[in-house]
């Protein structure tokens, strides 16, 4: 021990002076030690390295693929969404063909660089509903709604609207929020200028969706005005890397390596009973050049849900059936590393706006209940797909490997629906929007049961990874996306937003699905390609869960059958959450980052 200390302060004083590691230096570096190595830069891999140098006898390395994009105006602009799409700040993945949709590859984004996918969404910042994460330890998760709470209340930095957006609809709720910590959040100042707020507002309440005045103290059914992370007074995002790294890249103590992609974990010679320790993380530089950084302490995985799985599994760590079709060498069995993938499907009823164009950052957003969505045939809803439950469970059993049993998804499926019907959860989103001359609803279910998978895809550690949502396998999937692209065209048709829409341009048009139409009918329309997309809130690959339950990583963040590898990203996340997941991930990298260092 008092070796490997001295070998990571070595490493300290090395990089003391090389904070920003070139990718064409990395080589130099083989064989350096660090307290913690955490492979990727992205929400919650900054987070918990900001967290853990807090300490200065703390060395912490950070191994980033992409690089900074402090000054990328496709980054910073606080005027346009997903300028940064498409771009080198988006890894772009394709999935496998959707069988049970459009039959097509869909390409999925993912943020590369330091910063993650904060460089590239929406920017939205919102809690999940209270409901559903109270019932999260029936399923044996210690996280509750009063621990996600409070953790993220002391990341978070909010700026309460001014006196010029009040008018416009800006408000909010002072104790639900922090300000103190390193995340500037607010309310858009380019929220529209016009008055559009209470037109929306008007219609909603006519379809039974009341106001909202906070989305971020654990209640989002209704409409309103969300809030986001952007540094109001600089007018720039505000991503993970303007808060928790470029404040703190002086630290002696944090290195940060970009333009290096990690590719596997080595494991020491002399693990003890049946857990394995990580001793190094190897890693590849874009000239294909190796190099081995030391973890005197752990490893911590936060490559994202469609990264760390594989990261395990080139490792040693996963489904013996799919490591040995690699020829990789089992070190822990745990069959469910990269299933239990899900993510939302987003759709969009638009038309062409009458009259003035409106400009203006889109801030609205509501939430509808499943009540909200069927009306008088809730209970009908409800009790038929309570009785496919069972049919549910088996289908997503027989093809997970073996990770969990019918039962146990049985159980899981049973907690969503339960929190639909009963509770305070809302099943649909529903983002009204009016910018230039379109005007239309933006609309994604937020609790799919359908489950995916992501697996290594060959011997190249370096490739992308075989990705498979399976959007829409589970029927019950398509029975809400229909509904609620039923509520969707209604209020474009609904006064006082009706007068806004030239009627003859709404999409889809009452002549291509009458009023009238089949569900099966708008079905076809909901699953194909060019009308729906992922949401990009992809999680639960590496879950929280009990290890008989489908579980990677236990309630400490750890590993099954490992001493120090820990995953800290949005893939441990067992199921998908109402809200967006980016403010649920920074409270949950917050309280990973005080059980790390709890434990030291």
């Amino acid at each position: 021990m008092f070796l490997a200390r001295a070998l990571s302060l070595t490493a300290l004083v090395i990089f003391s002076c090389a904070h920003l590691i070139r990718s064409d230096e990395l080589n130099n570096y083989d064989g350096s030690h660090f307290d913690f190595v955490v492979l990727g830069g992205g929400t919650a891999g900054l987070v918990v390295a900001s967290r853990l140098s807090e300490d200065p006898s703390i060395t912490v390395a950070v191994i980033e693929a992409g690089t900074f994009e402090k000054n990328n105006p496709n980054v910073t602009n606080t005027t346009i969404n997903g300028l940064g799409k498409n771009t080198r700040v988006d890894w772009q993945y394709r999935t496998a063909p959707q069988i049970y949709a459009a039959n097509e590859t869909i390409i999925y984004s993912a943020g590369k660089g330091v910063g993650g996918s904060s460089l590239i969404n929406g920017m939205t910042y919102m809690r999940p509903a209270s409901s559903q994460m109270n019932l999260w330890p029936s399923l044996g998760l210690e996280i509750n709604w009063d621990i996600l709470f409070n953790y993220s209340k002391k990341g978070e930095n909010f700026s309460p609207p001014g006196p010029k957006l009040t008018p416009l609809g800006a408000d909010y709720v002072p104790s639900d929020h922090g300000y103190s910590g390193p995340l500037t959040t607010c309310i858009s100042p380019h929220i529209t200028s016009t008055d559009i707020h209470n037109t929306f507002n008007t219609t909603f309440k006519t379809l039974g969706i009341g106001p909202r005045y906070e989305f971020n103290g654990g209640d989002l059914l209704g409409f309103g005005i969300q809030m986001c992370t952007q540094n109001e007074r600089l007018d720039i995002r505000e991503d993970a890397a303007q808060a928790y790294y470029y404040p703190f890249m002086d630290r002696k103590n944090l290195v940060m390596i970009v333009n290096a992609t990690a590719t596997r974990i080595e494991w020491a010679d002399d693990s003890q009973g049946s857990e394995v320790v990580a001793s190094a993380a190897r890693i590849v530089d874009q000239q294909g050049k190796t190099s081995t950084l030391f973890a005197d302490r752990e490893i911590i995985l936060s490559m994202g849900a469609m990264r760390s799985p594989g990261i395990l599994e080139y490792s040693g760590v996963g489904n013996p059936s799919i490591l040995s079709q690699h020829g990789i060498d089992v070190k822990v069995n745990l069959s469910a590393v990269g299933e239990n993938l899900q993510d939302q499907t987003t759709m969009a009823i638009t038309g062409l706006v009458v009259g003035e164009n409106t400009t203006g950052f889109l801030p609205f957003v509501s939430h509808a209940s499943l009540q909200d969505l069927f009306g008088a045939n809730t209970t009908a809803v409800y009790e038929a797909a309570r009785a496919k439950l069972p049919e549910y469970a088996a289908t997503i059993a027989a093809q997970n490997g073996g990770s969990s049993s019918a039962i146990i998804q049985e159980q899981l499926l049973r907690t969503q629906l339960e929190l639909l019907f009963a509770s305070n959860t809302p099943t649909s989103e529903i983002v009204p929007a009016a910018i230039s001359n379109f005007i239309g609803a933006v609309f994604w279910p937020l609790q799919p049961f359908s489950r995916g998978s992501v697996h290594i895809n060959g011997t190249d550690e370096t490739a992308q990874p075989y990705i498979d949502p399976r959007f829409f396998q589970i029927d019950f999937d398509g029975q809400v996306s229909v509904a609620t692209a039923k509520w969707a065209r209604n209020f474009l048709i609904t006064e006082p937003v009706a007068s806004l829409v030239n009627q003859s341009t709404i999409s889809p048009s009452f002549e291509a699905i009458p009023e009238d139409a089949s569900d099966d009918l708008w079905l076809d329309w909901v699953k194909t390609k060019s009308n729906f997309q992922p949401n990009y809130h992809h999680l639960g690959t590496c879950a929280m869960l009990p290890r008989a339950s489908g579980g990677v990583v236990d309630n400490d963040f750890r590993v099954y059958g490992t001493r120090n590898v820990r995953v800290v990203d949005l893939s441990v996340l067992p199921l998908q959450v109402a809200g967006h997941s980016m403010a649920m991930l920074y409270g949950v990298a917050e309280w990973a980052s005080e059980k790390i260092k709890a434990s030291l």
